[in-house]
């Protein structure tokens, strides 16, 4: 569509909206709005291969029916957000996801170890061309629906948990 500009910050105003698919405007910049987390219906949210920037929000977190989260090849940057006392959202609260696409980013320090919970339906989790260090979390091993994982180009190291479903898994692990 070649969008130009930022999203508006009055985005969460489209309060019955089910898929949000922003793809490929390579002119489409700025941070990610903090309250699109109030588009409680959505169940697919795709905004890869955009110039945004910034941090990924907590609020994403609060978007209970997703089943589809692309921010992959983007500028995002920041840890990956995950509920904690202060902020009970974050992307640990999208049980009912199926992929989380978040490769090609700036996304830097820990994959979160309350990230992953044993009801969680995820398939896909892409991770590869971050900046993020550290282990993986050994609670990846409880999300018995993973078929594709892929992790590589960070610095992560140390042992691969027991991935006993896998279809794909393309770690790049320092051991």
């Amino acid at each position: 569509m070649q969008l130009i500009g930022e999203l508006p910050g009055d985005i969460d105003q489209f309060t019955e909206l089910r898929i949000l698919d922003l793809s490929y405007n390579k002119d489409l910049t700025g941070s990610l709005t903090l309250n699109i987390g109030n588009m409680k219906k959505l169940k697919n949210l795709a905004l890869n291969s955009n110039s945004f920037s910034g941090p990924i929000p907590h609020s994403v977190g609060n978007l209970k029916n997703l089943y589809w989260l692309d921010l992959s090849d983007n500028k995002l940057t920041g840890s990956i957000p995950v509920s904690n006392p202060t902020t009970p959202a974050g992307l640990d609260n999208l049980t009912h996801a199926k992929h989380f696409h978040l490769g090609n980013n700036q996304l830097s320090g820990d994959i979160p170890l309350r990230l992953f919970s044993s009801n969680m339906k995820l398939i896909h989790l892409l991770l590869e061309n971050n900046r993020l260090t550290g282990t993986i979390p050994s609670t990846l091993g409880l999300v018995t629906s993973l078929k594709v994982v892929f992790l590589s180009n960070n610095r992560l190291t140390g042992p691969i948990p027991n991935l006993t479903s896998m279809n794909v898994l393309n770690p790049s692990i320092t051991m």
